[in-house]
């Protein structure tokens, strides 16, 4: 699932951890793959439903008082 980030951005990333750590003395840590999302390649968003939205909506404004 993961690729292997290039040079550039392990060095951009290396780069921002420093800056981010500078000037204190814990190691940085920066991981050479992607943060790409792990889930299935054939998942799909979940349908929204205006009227259910709209339903919901009434039901909270309601239970608010």
């Amino acid at each position: 699932m993961n690729r292997e980030k290039s040079k550039a951005e392990v060095d951009k990333e290396l780069d921002e951890a420093l800056d981010e750590t500078f000037p204190a003395s814990d190691a940085i840590a920066v991981d050479p793959t992607t943060d790409d999302p792990i889930r299935p390649v054939d998942r799909k968003p979940p349908l929204i439903d205006k009227h259910l939205v709209d339903k919901l909506s009434e039901k909270s404004k309601a239970e608010k008082g």
